[in-house]
């Protein structure tokens, strides 16, 4: 008896969850079977079914630690074999992320144990994933946040895209939640709860059919412009090399000369020095590029003069107007929130850090051949709010970034999925150089027009057509959906705790 109760402890508490949180990181990039998510939604669901706090808490956490483990095991790639870790430190800061993501479903899951007594149909369909929902907001948040495989990117190819401008990629996890919980209903609730659940389903179809096309929001402004998009492919072990310098410079001075593009994108930090070191190399792609009535946007590090920080930066040189500092830096990679007592120690232990100047929250948008650009570098494209701050006035985005940090690993298009997701909320296309790739046009609906390969030498040529307007979650962001998670999960504690007193 004591071995088949241990055994179904085992099942229920730690093989289900694992397996589960497994099968819900093949929902993303590269894999895309969103359908596979779901599912392992449903069986998280059916799991805090009857689980008290305690339990739900455990198996929520076994969840993540499998989900997260196997969907950003790449931080390790950056973190030891770029980042100059030691092996075991590389492995430790690895677990500590992935304990860290896993907290956040094992919360929902101490909720969802708490407040089960409640009506099955509201906690399946409302408190559940309103605290999903909470949890991904807290989590784009915390630290400056890491909204790595929000629920919501899963489904950038299902036929739910037109959701994603009326609330953003957290609305689409909350209702991706919900109907995990309604298929849970159909199977294990009550008589009323199944018959909500069966006409959910049947008016699902119909409430899609009903909402505006994701392109509704937004309007052509303009004649399209034509672009060059240059991903020079320097592998990451190289890059910073000084031995290396010369050719980066000579290649992307080639593949400009190629061009006759008016706009032309670099990738992140293209020219791996800092601006005043490489002035003359700067100054001469501005001649070449405003004799021939051409921009071209120049990722490189800016000096500050008054603190002596560097700025990871976007340059306009030649005909354009502008430049942009990334403000939203990566946390243990562009800056050290630590006293400097551990960055002695890091620096002693040879494990390579950087503190980048941040860039100030309001920086007017880039003037390039007729187009005003929303700039966003690298990690900046996974929050929302901050592609928003471009808007209106932007009619096209750009992102440069440098996934070579992650060789190899799915961290690339996981990214490009990140990158689709702000497009379609944004309502905009969006222009993207990437390094080693995956360089790629978004149009404005999230669709990929035209991409590189990885690790490849490689020029897209094609055009863009900017647009005006804003989208309702481009002019509310995620406000309304804090509102309305600290209401569902009070709500449903509240009624808990009403229901206790009751008896």
């Amino acid at each position: 008896m004591a071995s088949r109760i241990s055994g179904r402890a085992l099942l229920l508490d730690v093989l289900a969850p694992a397996l589960l949180g497994g099968a819900a990181t093949l929902g993303f990039a590269p894999f895309g079977y969103y359908g596979l998510t779901l599912v392992a939604l449903v069986g998280l669901v059916a799991l805090w079914w009857r689980a008290s706090a305690r339990r739900g808490a455990w198996r929520g956490f076994v969840f993540g630690l499998a989900h997260f483990g196997s969907g950003i095991y790449w931080t390790f790639v950056s973190t030891y074999y770029y980042g100059g870790a030691p092996l075991i430190m590389a492995i430790g800061l690895v677990c500590l992320l992935t304990i860290y993501l896993a907290l956040y479903p094992m919360l929902v899951g101490a909720f969802a144990g708490a407040t089960r007594r409640l009506p099955r149909t509201l906690w399946a369909l409302v408190f559940v994933p309103g605290a999903w929902l909470l949890a991904e907001l807290v989590r784009s948040w915390v630290m400056t946040g890491f909204p790595w495989l929000s629920l919501g990117y899963s489904l950038i190819d299902a036929p739910v895209t037109a959701i994603a401008p009326l609330g953003g990629v957290y609305l689409l996890g909350f209702l991706m939640m919900a109907a995990a919980g309604t298929i849970a209903l159909l199977f294990a609730g009550t008589i009323a709860g199944r018959t909500v659940a069966v006409l959910l389903i049947a008016i699902a179809p119909v409430a899609l059919w009903w909402l505006p096309a994701a392109g509704h929001w937004t309007q052509p402004s303009g004649e399209p412009v034509r672009v060059d998009i240059l991903q020079g492919n320097f592998p990451q072990e190289v890059k910073w090399r000084r031995d290396t310098l010369a050719k980066t410079l000579s290649r992307y001075r080639d593949m400009t000369e190629a061009s006759d593009a008016p706009l032309v994108v670099w990738p992140e930090v293209a020219v791996p020095a800092p601006a005043d070191r490489v002035r003359d190399y700067l100054d001469d792609i501005a001649a070449l590029a405003a004799g021939r009535d051409q921009t071209v946007l120049a990722g490189t590090l800016v000096p500050d003069d008054a603190t002596g920080a560097y700025y990871n930066a976007v340059l306009a040189l030649g005909a354009g107007e502008g430049r942009y500092y990334k403000r939203h830096l990566v946390p243990f990679g562009e800056y050290f929130p630590v006293p400097g007592f551990v960055k002695d120690w890091l620096d002693g232990i040879d494990m390579r850090f950087s503190d980048l100047g941040f860039g100030p929250d309001e920086q007017a948008p880039i003037e390039a051949a007729g187009l005003r650009l929303g700039l966003s570098i690298c990690f900046e494209d996974a929050f929302g709010y901050e592609i928003a701050r471009a808007l209106p006035a932007a009619g096209v985005l750009v992102n440069v970034t440098n996934d070579a940090w992650f060789s190899g690993t799915t961290a690339a298009p996981q990214h490009l999925e990140i990158a689709r997701m702000r497009a379609l909320e944004a309502g905009r296309p969006m222009l993207r150089a990437a390094n080693t790739g995956i360089s790629a046009i978004i149009d404005a609906e999230g669709r990929v027009r035209e991409r590189t390969d990885q690790f490849t030498v490689a020029t897209i040529e094609s055009t863009v057509q900017p647009r005006d307007g804003l989208t309702p979650y481009m002019r509310l962001r995620d406000r309304p959906l804090w509102l309305a998670a600290f209401v569902l999960v009070a709500a449903g504690l509240a009624l808990t705790a009403i229901r206790r007193r009751a008896r």
